[in-house]
């Protein structure tokens, strides 16, 4: 039986999709990056309160991904080269073994009211767009409004990464930091005692008005970003003086993307704004090319250093948006570039579409 959504008190709650748009992946090596999150796409999660009285019950229904029957051994297989081996709902319990557990650490009370949960997400899979921790930040937004208890909002993107990690999900700080935080924001891990001791970094909003305007270009091939960063991560770990010095320069270019973006070190005149996105450009561009050298072309995938290049054809500036499956574009010449762009991209079956930003809630 599914989720009666006219019941008594029921709690919708979205996360959506975000794009890594300079500096990653340092954000795992105690680098620095700068986020955003899109409206492109996001992920939605529905709590019903058990409408039972004095019912504790705590039940999942399952999503999208989570099947457990197949007409067929093919189909079978055909589901999780798609999906994966797992579905949301697991995530979801994570979230929720988390969630009971800072509460009690904190002397949080929590009611006895039971719920059932269940999810949805237009979050293309495997894409590099953090669909599976935008599952679990909405989630982590409905149990804060039916359990009426707060999680700090400097709290929230360490608790989410803890739910992926109990899952063996590998996975940094940045997409939970822009998915609760929302809007534009530049991060700093550089400071490693801080981070290991708060699981925090140091966050600073930006304006998204100082975004120029974006295009996101993805394909159906998907990338694990489990599997791609396995030998980077055992390298950065034995010391390879390769790795760690291209981190660095990968992070510093994080913090250059900044100050273009926020003016600093640049006149104030409108005629500084074609200096400023061209650094842009030439800052995607090279981010990109320093983890290609880091990674390899066969981690990386041809299909996905294609689509990355593509653009770059036209003059374009282009990256990963993740760890592979979708890439950001900025076109610094306008519609002409843009459309002979777009026209290149759709020919070889990638799909495109113009990012719409998504600002900060008003309160934050």
């Amino acid at each position: 039986m599914g989720i009666d959504d006219a019941a008594v008190g029921v709690i919708t709650e979205r996360a959506y999709a975000r794009i890594g748009l300079f500096g990653n992946p340092s954000d795992g090596y105690f680098g620095r990056t700068i986020s955003v999150s899109i409206q492109n796409f996001f992920s939605e999660v529905t709590l019903v309160p058990d409408q039972q009285c004095f019912s504790s019950r705590v039940s999942f229904e399952p999503g999208p991904c989570d099947w457990n029957a197949f007409d067929s051994l093919t189909a079978l297989a055909e589901h999780t080269k798609a999906h994966g081996h797992y579905g949301g709902v697991r995530l979801l319990r994570a979230l929720c073994v988390r969630f009971h557990a800072y509460c009690a650490e904190r002397d949080i009370p929590l009611h006895a009211q039971g719920f059932t949960l269940k999810y949805s997400t237009g979050i293309p899979k495997r894409a590099g767009l953090s669909g599976s921790s935008s599952i679990i930040v909405a989630g982590l937004r409905c149990l804060m409004k039916h359990y009426d208890a707060r999680v700090p909002l400097e709290d929230q993107p360490f608790l989410v990464l803890q739910c992926e990690r109990d899952l063996g999900i590998n996975a940094g700080l940045q997409d939970r930091v822009i998915q609760t935080y929302e809007g534009a924001v530049s991060m700093d891990f550089s400071d490693e005692t801080r981070v290991a001791a708060t699981g925090a970094g140091r966050y600073e909003r930006l304006k998204t008005s100082a975004f120029p305007e974006l295009m996101l270009v993805w394909g159906d091939e998907g990338s694990d970003s489990g599997a791609t960063h396995a030998d980077v991560k055992r390298r950065w770990e034995n010391g390879d003086a390769f790795v760690r010095e291209t981190m660095a320069k990968i992070a510093a270019i994080a913090a250059e993307a900044r100050d273009a973006l926020t003016g600093a070190g640049f006149d104030d005149a409108e005629s500084s704004a074609a200096t400023r996105t061209a650094t842009l450009v030439a800052l995607m561009n090279e981010n990109f090319d320093l983890r290609r050298a880091m990674f390899g072309d066969e981690a990386l995938g041809a299909r996905n250093i294609d689509m990355v290049m593509t653009p770059r054809q036209f003059g374009a500036g282009s990256k990963f948006t993740g760890s592979g499956g979708a890439a950001v574009v900025l076109c610094p010449d306008g519609n002409d570039q843009w459309e002979r762009v777009k026209e290149a991209c759709e020919a070889k079956g990638f799909k495109t579409a113009r990012v719409v930003l998504n600002p900060a809630p008003c309160a934050a």
